[in-house]
């Protein structure tokens, strides 16, 4: 998510600075830069001030993009080639990220709900009486398709989990979550994440840095 925020960050500055050729066509390229600047300021500003906290941090990275398009034409943006090629290499990062994340995103969907079958109900209820077991737990589901059961234990009790995002690195594939409190009712909160495809290294790390290691035998 943050390194998406960027790309846009960088997106919304080149934007903003070509926006200043619509309006000053003959003001001189510190002053575009300045406009720049100043909306990467506020974007700033807004993200720890109104926003604030965990919630704010992605507009705190968009600013950081805004930012880099400012110094990069302040240093650049006189000449007319090296103007060109800031804008070529931004849209091209841009679009090769892009392509690279779709073609390697994993497919994954979250629930609770659902039936996922014997094995993984059984252990959810357990969950429920034994909530000392913190960690993940790996099923098949549907389809062959794999679920990862994952709980917090009792220390984490009222709290929720949302899954923020999944991605491969190599042979491991990591799943960034954050958790928070939200008075949930569960002793032990828990929550099934279904894939496509596992790696076959998993890691599970919370937004705080917390690790959760995988549970091969249920307690």
């Amino acid at each position: 998510m943050f390194t998406y925020m960027y790309l846009i960050g960088l997106l919304i500055g080149l934007g903003c600075y070509s926006i200043t050729y619509l309006f000053a066509k003959n003001t001189d390229n510190l002053r575009r830069v300045l406009v720049v600047f100043i909306l990467g300021a506020v974007c700033l500003l807004g993200s720890l001030t109104i926003i604030g906290g965990f919630e704010g941090m992605p507009y705190g990275v968009l600013s950081v993009g805004i930012f880099t398009v400012s110094i990069l034409m302040a240093f650049l943006g006189k000449n007319l080639i090296w103007k060109k090629s800031v804008y070529t290499f931004i849209i091209l990062i841009v679009v090769l990220y892009v392509s690279f994340d779709l073609i390697n995103k994993v497919d994954y969907s979250v629930g609770k709900k659902r039936n996922y079958g014997d094995d993984v109900y059984s252990y959810t209820q357990q969950l429920q009486k034994d909530t000392t077991i913190r960690g993940y737990k790996i099923f098949t589901i549907s389809e062959g398709d794999k679920g990862i059961v994952l709980s917090l234990g009792d220390k984490m009790a009222g709290n929720n989990i949302e899954v923020l995002n999944v991605k491969e690195q190599g042979d491991t594939t990591v799943i960034e979550i954050r958790t928070f409190y939200n008075q949930s009712t569960e002793k032990n909160p828990w929550i099934m994440i279904g894939f496509n495809r596992l790696k076959s290294n998993i890691v599970i790390m919370d937004t705080d840095g917390t690790l959760y290691e995988e549970l091969t035998e249920a307690k």
